[in-house]
């Protein structure tokens, strides 16, 4: 793929992973098994060549030892994050939880869970209806 026709923010977020991985001086072949890739699908990921999907970034966050915000890029045109106040609390209640990240992905599991939960209810009895 020519550098042209490679998404701008795939490549942001190939650079960012990329960066933290050499300021740990971890070599791509070595993040690459760690997180369970062949190091030619890291190298795509790292030079924006293949999309990368937010399980693949939250592995590759794990392993490097840094929130997976870390690993997005800033971008004033996208839409904000927290659209209420009670994503917005959420949001830096999370934020706040970086500081152990074995805790951050404990809470995260605990919201996949119930999501799908929640999912599993509704396939089998109908979406719940406010009273």
């Amino acid at each position: 793929m020519a550098d042209a026709e490679r998404n701008p923010f795939q490549v942001e977020v190939g650079r960012l992973i990329r960066h933290a991985r050499k300021r740990r001086s971890i070599l791509q072949e070595d993040l690459a098994r760690k997180v369970g890739l062949s190091p030619s699908a890291l190298s795509n990921f790292e030079r924006g060549r293949r999309r990368i999907s937010l399980g693949w970034l939250r592995r590759i966050g794990k392993a490097l030892g840094v929130p997976v915000a870390d690993l997005i890029p800033e971008s004033r045109t996208r839409r904000p994050i927290a659209t209420s106040t009670d994503e917005e609390a959420l949001l830096l209640a999370w934020r706040r939880l970086a500081v152990d990240p074995a805790l951050q992905e404990s809470v995260l599991e605990f919201f996949e869970r119930l999501a799908v939960g929640l999912r599993e209810s509704e396939r089998r009895h109908g979406p719940e209806r406010p009273s």
